[in-house]
C-alpha cells in the first residue's frame, strides 16, 4: 500500500486543503510548462542544407550507369523504374490498401483488456442513512481498501458499428481502386514526356554535329558582312538584306541549338542519369514518316469514354458517395449489442474477486427521426452530383479527343508539307554547291543555301516530332495505356523488352485499336 502524508483520519481540515492546494498548483504549473513546449523552433538553415544534401545523395543512390546506347523502351523502362512520381504513385496505392486491412479489421468485434490502479489518501469511509427515518443506521465504515487494482477482458459487438465498418471498408476499397487509375494517368504522362525527349534528343544527336561547323561559319561571313557594311565598301541595300536574312536564319538555329541541347537535359532527368553524363542513344531510322490520320473518330470517343482513367475514377467516387447513401440507412436503425466481461479486484474485503458478466443492450436515438431523412436526402444528392461531374467530365473528354484526333490530322500534314519543302532545299543546295564549283556563287550566298537546309531539315524533324507527340496524346485522350499496366518494375532488361513490344502500335504510327467487351446489362429499377 502507498503510503501518503496526512492518511490519518483525525487530521484537521486545513491539512487537507493545503494538499489540495497543492496539488492544484503542481497541475497549473505542469499545463503552463507544456504550453510552453508547444510551439515549434524553425528549421536552421544549416538543417535546410543538411537535408538538402541527403536528399541529392538520395536521388542519386540508385543510379545504374548505361552501358549501351538508349532506344526508347529502354528510357521509358528506366524513366518508370527511377522516377519519383512513379514510385509516389505506386506508393499510394500500397498506403490505400493496407487502409482497406485497416477497415476490414475494424469489423472485428471489441475485445479490450483493461487494467487499473487506484489510491487514495485516507480509507473511503461513508455513513449509512436509513431512508425512512432518516436515521444513522450504521456508523462510519468502509468496504474498500485504499488502494486495489482492478484487472479483465472486455467483449463488445454492437450490429451498429459492423454494419458501419462494412461499407466503411467498401469505400476504402473503391479508393485503392481509384489509386490505380490514377497511376495509370501518372505513367501515360511520364511516358509522353520521355518520348518527346528522346525524340528531340535523338535529332539533336545526329543534326547538330553538322550544324556546328556550318553555323561558326555562317557567323563569321555575316561578321565580315557588318563590317564591310561599317566600312561602306559595298552597296548598302543588298548587304543589308543580305544580313537580315542571315540573322533571321542564325537566329532561328541558335533557338533550335537550345531547344534540342534542353531535351537531352530533360530527358537525361526523366530517366535518372547526371546531366553532366553523355549520354548515347540507339540509331534510329528519322526519315520514317507516319501513316495518315484516316479512322473512326466516333470509335475513338467510344475507347475514351470507357477507358480514361479520370472517368474510371469518378464511377469510383460514385460508389463511394453511395455508400454514404447506405450508412445514413443504417443509423436510422435501432442499434443493438452484446457485451461480455471478466473482473478481477484485489480489493480483500471482497467475497468474490473474480466474476463474468454478460448483457444485451439496444438504443435508438430519437433525434434520428428528424435527422435522418434530412442525411439520406443529402448522400443521394451528393450521388447525384457524383453522376453529373461525371456527365460533365465526359464531354470534356470527348472534346479532348477529337482535338488531339484533329491534333494529330494537321501534325501528318504539316510534317508532310515540310518534307516536301526539305527535298526542295537539298535540290537546291546541291545546286548552289556545283555553281559554287562554277564559281558562279559566292561562298556567302553557298552558305546561305546550306543553312536554309539545315532549317528545312531540322523544321521537317521537328514537325515529325510534333506528329509523334500528337499520336501519343490521341493515344492518352482515349485513355489507352502508353505501357502494358501489368509491367513489372523489378527487372528492368526484363521491363525494356516488355515495354518494346507493348508501345510498337503507336511507335510505328497506328492509331488506337481496343477490342471494348460487351455493356454489362442495365440493372432494373429497384
Amino acid at each position: 500500500m502507498i503510503s501518503f502524508p496526512g492518511t490519518d483520519a483525525n487530521r484537521s481540515v486545513p491539512h487537507r486543503g493545503r494538499f489540495a492546494r497543492l496539488l492544484a498548483g503542481s497541475s497549473l504549473s505542469a499545463l503552463i510548462l507544456a504550453g510552453c513546449t508547444v510551439r515549434p523552433e524553425p528549421i536552421t538553415p544549416a538543417e535546410h542544407v543538411q537535408r538538402a544534401q541527403a536528399d541529392y545523395a538520395k536521388i542519386y543512390d540508385g543510379y545504374v550507369p548505361v552501358d549501351h546506347p538508349l532506344a526508347l523502351p529502354d528510357a521509358i523502362a528506366r524513366a518508370l523504374k527511377y522516377n519519383y512520381d512513379a514510385q509516389l504513385s505506386q506508393q499510394q496505392i500500397t498506403l490505400q490498401e493496407r487502409q482497406v486491412d485497416l477497415a476490414m479489421a475494424s469489423m472485428l468485434p471489441r475485445l479490450a483488456l483493461n487494467a487499473g490502479y487506484t489510491a487514495r489518501s485516507n480509507d473511503p469511509a461513508a455513513q449509512s442513512i436509513n431512508e425512512r427515518t432518516k436515521q444513522v443506521s450504521l456508523d462510519y465504515a468502509f468496504s474498500e481498501e485504499p488502494a486495489h487494482v482492478t484487472a479483465g477482458p472486455e467483449f463488445t459487438w454492437t450490429v451498429l458499428d459492423l454494419g458501419l465498418s462494412y461499407y466503411q471498408a467498401k469505400q476504402q476499397g473503391y479508393q485503392a481502386l481509384v489509386a490505380v487509375e490514377r497511376r495509370r494517368k501518372v505513367i501515360d504522362e511520364i511516358v509522353r514526356k520521355v518520348q518527346d525527349s528522346y525524340w528531340k534528343a535523338m535529332v539533336a544527336g545526329t543534326v547538330l554535329p553538322r550544324l556546328k561547323p556550318i553555323l561558326a561559319r555562317a557567323e563569321r561571313i555575316l561578321e565580315a558582312s557588318r563590317e564591310a557594311t561599317r566600312r561602306q565598301l559595298s552597296p548598302d541595300m543588298p548587304m543589308l538584306e543580305f544580313q537580315r536574312e542571315m540573322t533571321q536564319v542564325v537566329g532561328q538555329l541558335h533557338h533550335i541549338d537550345t531547344d534540342l541541347n534542353d531535351a537531352r537535359a530533360q530527358l537525361a532527368t526523366l530517366i535518372n542519369v547526371p546531366t553532366n553524363v553523355p549520354l548515347a542513344l540507339a540509331q534510329s531510322d528519322l526519315d520514317r514518316a507516319l501513316p495518315s490520320a484516316t479512322t473512326d473518330t466516333h470509335r475513338l470517343e467510344e475507347i475514351g469514354l470507357a477507358l480514361r482513367p479520370e472517368l474510371r475514377e469518378e464511377a469510383y467516387k460514385e460508389k463511394i458517395d453511395r455508400q454514404d447513401v447506405y450508412k445514413e440507412i443504417l443509423k436510422m436503425m435501432p442499434g443493438f449489442g452484446i457485451l461480455a466481461n471478466f473482473n478481477y479486484d484485489s480489493n480483500k474485503y471482497l467475497y468474490n474477486n473474480t466474476w463474468g458478466s454478460v448483457g444485451v443492450q439496444a438504443g435508438f436515438n430519437v433525434a434520428n427521426i428528424i435527422r435522418g431523412p434530412r442525411a439520406i436526402s443529402a448522400a443521394k444528392e451528393a450521388v447525384e452530383v457524383s453522376k453529373t461531374r461525371r456527365l460533365a467530365l465526359s464531354v470534356a473528354v470527348l472534346s479532348q479527343v477529337n482535338l488531339a484526333y484533329q491534333s494529330y490530322a494537321s501534325a501528318v500534314e504539316d510534317m508532310r508539307t515540310s518534307r516536301d519543302v526539305m527535298d526542295v532545299e537539298r535540290k537546291i543546295s546541291g545546286v548552289s554547291k556545283n555553281a559554287r564549283a562554277a564559281s558562279s556563287l559566292s561562298d556567302a550566298q553557298l552558305i546561305q543555301r546550306e543553312l536554309e537546309e539545315i532549317v528545312s531539315e531540322l523544321n521537317y524533324y521537328h514537325n515529325v516530332g510534333l506528329a509523334r507527340y500528337a499520336l501519343v496524346t490521341v493515344y492518352m485522350s482515349c485513355g489507352v495505356d502508353l505501357v502494358p499496366p501489368t509491367v513489372e518494375l523489378d527487372d528492368l532488361a526484363k521491363m525494356s523488352q516488355e515495354i518494346g513490344g507493348g508501345i510498337s502500335p503507336w511507335a510505328n504510327g497506328k492509331l488506337p485499336e481496343v477490342e471494348l467487351p460487351a455493356a454489362a446489362p442495365a440493372p432494373e429499377p429497384s
